[in-house]
């Protein structure tokens, strides 16, 4: 099976890339509840609790292990493939294409205040970015909004504004979505951004590297399964989060970690 997981929901918008690319793999999703968001997190507790859960899915036999996270890519994907046997395959912001599109000059970019600070980061930005402005900026309660399954209330409506209208009006043509939870935010990002702002969302590439790195592998011939764990006491929230996100209704399993 293919192994992903996130500090929540937000990698399900990786998740819905995969299945829909490679729907004769099984693929178990670990949301990380208990300690979401990562964002607001050390890059310590980010490399303990990735490395724990990488482990504990390895055990269970997947075949690769997907970091469906932006933050948790930034901080542990080195860790990660230091310790694991299985593949690892990260999300990074999608920095180099919307650089290389852009004809202002100018990106701007939404992520986590973790994975703005990160080195990794940072090195994107030196190896993509050297010929166009930057202007980032966080997607505060962006996260939260998400998890909650509220896409579109008032509320979301005015922190989706509150973050984008300040980077539009310094004149970006391009923004890059750099959580994986932000996707889901898509429609009032472009909304608010305008007809002549391009959104980037890295789910597609992750999902293409996914399937390059299993072309060799056979799926089990075992019925394909989609799990779903969360390491929150309660399994509720995931479940109507899972309804509102994907659009289906799933069982959720509590996974103690």
């Amino acid at each position: 099976m293919i192994a992903m997981f996130d500090s929540g929901l937000g990698g399900l918008s990786v998740w819905r890339e995969v299945v829909n690319r490679l729907p004769q793999w099984s693929v178990t999703y670990v949301a990380d509840q208990a300690y979401c968001p990562y964002g607001s997190r050390t890059e310590e507790e980010i490399i303990a609790r990735s490395l724990r859960i990488g482990r504990h899915l390895e055990a269970e036999g997947a075949r690769i292990l997907v970091v469906a996270c932006n933050t948790a890519t930034s901080a542990a994907a080195g860790a990660l493939r230091a310790a694991l046997k299985i593949p690892v395959v990260g999300v990074e912001p999608a920095i180099k294409p919307a650089a290389a599109a852009s004809r202002r000059g100018r990106i701007g970019v939404l992520a986590t205040p973790a994975t703005l600070a990160s080195d990794r980061f940072q090195s994107l930005l030196s190896r993509f970015a050297q010929d166009v402005e930057v202007v980032a900026r966080p997607g505060e309660g962006w996260v939260e909004q998400v998890e909650s399954g509220d896409l579109c209330s008032t509320e979301a409506h005015a922190r989706v504004q509150a973050a984008v209208r300040p980077i539009v009006e310094q004149g970006v043509d391009h923004i890059v979505l750099g959580c994986t939870h932000y996707p889901f935010l898509a429609p009032l990002v472009a909304a608010t951004a305008g007809p002549n702002v391009s959104l980037h969302d890295p789910a597609a590439a992750v999902a293409r590297q996914v399937a390059h790195l299993l072309e060799q592998a056979q799926p089990s011939l075992c019925p394909v399964r989609y799990r779903f764990l969360t390491t929150s006491e309660d399994t509720a929230p995931m479940a109507r989060g899972l309804a509102a996100l994907v659009g289906e209704r799933y069982a959720v399993e509590r996974l103690l970690l």
